[in-house]
């Protein structure tokens, strides 16, 4: 598993200023080795979005004298020693921001004194991407923008681009463009606005500055904000030029097929302005997704050409490398890894992401980003908004909820992802400091998951699979986004509660009653590959298809295949409902297959799904089963060997005592149906716990006398490898 590292290392007590990362030192990379680092995201070279030359003096600018004392280097001196290490360095493209600074500049303009913080020195100006465009200071950097675009760039008019911030900026109806306003510092001059990567002439920089990270040697890419520009949406936009010209194009497309709703499908397209259309009929937006005309159309839209404008430039960082004569590693921020993301999964090597909100517990998200993921690493960093960020760092500030902190990060170990550690990590746009972890407990977790690599597995030992069915939850997930102060709906944490989500809720009640189970994305098979196949889904006992209203022919015969080899699904509320497959009338009444109607009530009645999964579950039993109602959580890791690591968390933090106080005599069974010969056990100090065991009838029953922090029992089958694939 990745341990990776959120290394933003941002000031402490000073506003986190994108793009501008501060310069790395030697000091920071000590404490890499220390926290047993292998990967790092947002960590480097993320000045293109202010002009390719601030990028090239991030990675190659000579470095005084003064700050070579303290370790100082620039970004390509540090991806090399990075690499040294064994550390992977991922460049990150902040493909949504197109930034302009408050500048101050010498008399003979040769020299900037001032950027971003101005002290009234020099003349007053600005300087990003307009003025680079534009040559407008040519002594200030080596090169200028013609040395990079010898022809210059032409956008989709046919005109030369005189100034490429406004040409790329994702518009509102009225034309204004759209400000990124969640990394505009409050109370600062800096303006960023958001582009449109629907924007050839965008695409086109956005590879120049893929070029430069290359050049400069680093392992991986990491596409920031790779969704654009679904994200204007929440903001007012995207109307730019660009966009409704493809849109356009993309309607009359389905028009000749025939394929539109029978509005759009008896209108004359030829001229059709989605923007204007708005507008003359008054219309809110975005509003709630239902209320807006044609949004359906729209949205389904833009998720096709994100997803093709994101392939283009995933496909340019390998091409690009593998002319430079090597491989590099390609990540995107999958953000909520919900349904903007998943078409866009396919093309990247790790799976990097945020998340809506950081909750000190979270095991039922974690499950759904592990599924998500799928065969690939991820990691997954942490969000200032809408959660526990700022409360937690201002407690590590002063000492306390260490404890609470290394929780956190094997909670996510045990549910089988990978928490990053934060290294002067991201706190907004509001708050004036960064963050970071306390080090001598975060290289103890940190050691802990190095030691224990061979013990976190991303093969699950789950018995139950919870498809999540994106044509069934998309449009859901989009109605549920409520705006909040500086996080419109795409970005925002809140999320409306009347809008029903049985998967949700089964995922949530499964957690809390300790049921292990896996989750598998099953898509539409029109915008990204479907992984929802026989082969991947008949090693389960049981399939919980909740509120599937809408699969798939091919999904469909995959589950009747799935109940004739035995398998037994429960089927909470609608299944495919306007289906006419065969196999969707033989799921119904197969006997292998029971469904529950849903009550109407306004969460899913998780009790009654569980009461009858359990007639079907060998011995009337679940594959874990705790005996008491003790505060934990616990998953099992399929080994390579064909071994069981059990992971249990202790949630059990006393905050007065500002410590984990450890539980006595917690019981729970598992199901095993090869015999154990011996376990072997595993804790955050080393000292390991004590257990007492029996395993009869296939049924191993254990007893942990004291439970501290974090425990894994390796139960150890004899027989070896025999029989396992």
């Amino acid at each position: 598993m990745e341990r990776g590292i959120y290394f933003d290392a941002w000031y402490r007590d000073e506003h986190c200023y994108h793009p501008g990362l501060p310069m790395r030192r030697a000091q920071m990379i000590e404490d890499l080795v220390d926290y047993e680092a292998t990967l790092l995201v947002w960590s480097a070279l993320g000045g293109g979005v202010v002009s390719l030359p601030y990028l090239e003096e991030e990675a190659y600018g000579d470095v005084p004298a003064r700050l070579r004392m303290y370790g100082y280097m620039n970004d390509a001196e540090f991806i090399r020693e990075c690499g040294k290490r064994g550390i992977k360095v991922f460049g990150v493209v902040f493909e949504v921001q197109g930034w302009e600074f408050p500048a101050e500049v010498n008399e003979d303009e040769t020299e900037l004194v001032g950027l971003n913080i101005t002290r009234g020195q020099g003349k007053k100006g600005w300087y990003g991407l307009r003025e680079f465009s534009q040559d407008r200071y040519p002594g200030l950097f080596p090169k200028s923008f013609r040395d990079y675009f010898p022809g210059g760039l032409t956008n989709s008019d046919g005109e030369a681009v005189a100034d490429l911030w406004e040409e790329c900026a994702a518009r509102k109806m009225d034309g204004s463009a759209v400000h990124a306003g969640w990394v505009e510092v409050v109370g600062h001059e800096q303006i960023c606005y958001q582009m449109c990567r629907n924007n050839p002439v965008w695409r086109d920089y956005l590879k120049k500055i893929i070029e430069i990270q290359i050049d400069a040697g680093v392992h991986g890419v990491h596409l920031d904000e790779c969704e654009l520009p679904i994200t204007a949406i929440g903001y007012g936009g995207c109307f730019c030029k660009d966009c409704m010209k493809q849109f356009r194009s993309y309607l009359l497309e389905r028009q000749a097929k025939g394929d539109l709703p029978q509005a759009l499908q008896e209108t004359d397209l030829t001229d059709f302005h989605y923007g204007r259309y708005l507008s003359e009929r008054n219309v809110e937006y975005p509003g709630k997704p239902g209320t807006v005309p044609f949004f359906a159309e729209y949205f389904k839209f833009q998720m096709t050409v994100t997803t093709r404008y994101f392939k283009e430039l995933t496909d340019h960082i390998r091409a690009y490398a593998r002319k430079q004569g090597r491989d590099v590693l390609v990540s995107g921020n999958f953000f909520h890894v919900l349904h903007q993301y998943m078409p866009l999964e396919p093309e990247v090597d790790i799976v990097v992401t945020e998340m809506r909100q950081t909750l000190y517990r979270q095991a039922s998200w974690y499950r759904f980003a592990a599924g998500f993921a799928g065969d690939k690493p991820i990691t997954i960093v942490e969000n200032p908004y809408g959660g526990i960020v700022p409360e937690l760092l201002e407690n590590l500030k002063q000492g306390r909820m260490a404890q609470q902190f290394q929780l956190m990060l094997l909670e996510a170990a045990a549910f089988g992802t990978n928490l990053s550690v934060p290294y002067g990590g991201w706190m907004g746009n509001t708050i004036r400091d960064a963050f970071y972890a306390p080090k001598e407990p975060t290289m103890q977790v940190q050691k802990f998951l190095k030691n224990g690599d061979r013990l976190l597995s991303r093969r699950s030992g789950a018995e139950i699979l919870i498809p999540y069915s994106y044509p069934s939850y998309y449009w859901r997930e989009n109605e549920a986004a409520e705006p909040s102060d500086g996080q419109e709906t795409m970005l925002s944490p809140h999320v409306s509660q009347s809008v029903k989500m049985p998967f949700w809720d089964v995922l949530e009640g499964f957690g809390r009653r300790h049921i292990p189970y896996d989750v598998l994305i099953a898509s539409d098979d029109e915008l990204f590959e479907d992984k929802f196949d026989l082969q991947r889904i008949s090693k389960y006992r049981q399939l919980v298809l909740a509120d599937c209203n809408k699969m798939t022919d091919r999904q469909l015969a995959v589950v009747h295949d799935y109940l004739e080899q035995g398998g037994n699904a429960v089927i909470y509320g609608r299944l495919a409902e306007s289906s006419a497959s065969p196999a969707r009338e033989k799921i119904m009444r197969h006997a292998n297959a029971t469904l529950i109607e849903e009550d109407g009530a306004e969460t899913t009645d998780v009790d009654r799904i569980l009461a009858i999964m359990r007639e079907t579950q060998p011995g009337g039993r679940f594959q874990i089963e705790l005996e008491g109602d003790e505060d934990i959580g616990i998953h099992p890791h399929l080994l390579e060997n064909g071994d069981v690591a059990i992971h249990i968390v202790n949630y059990r933090f006393d905050r007065e005592r500002d410590q984990v106080i450890p539980l006595s005599d917690v019981t729970f069974s598992l199901r095993c149906e090869r015999p154990i010969s011996h376990m072997e056990t595993h804790t955050l100090d080393g000292s390991g716990l004590s257990v007492d065991w029996t395993c009869e009838n296939g049924r191993l029953r254990l007893t942990i006398r004291e439970l501290p922090l974090y425990g894994i029992v390796e139960c150890i089958h004899t027989g070896g490898n025999e029989g396992i694939e």
